[in-house]
């Protein structure tokens, strides 16, 4: 799975361990009313990408071109 930067970054903040743990914090975190609204499409879509995985699946990062 490649996720983009931003992606990775709400992944290291909200992380808690285990695969289900981690969806559990990001759909909490897409729920309340103070989510950061900036980064709300990069939680949904890594809570997409996290709800595919299957076992032995890996996350790579891809990094942006500079500019």
């Amino acid at each position: 799975m490649l996720l983009t930067v931003k992606e990775m970054e709400v992944l290291c903040v909200l992380h808690s361990g285990t695969l289900s743990a981690t969806l559990d914090a990001h759909r909490d975190a897409a729920t309340k009313k103070d989510a950061p609204s900036a980064r709300l499409s990069d939680i949904n879509n890594l809570i997409e990408k996290l709800s595919r995985m299957n076992e032995g699946d890996i996350v790579f990062i891809a990094f942006e071109p500079e500019q």
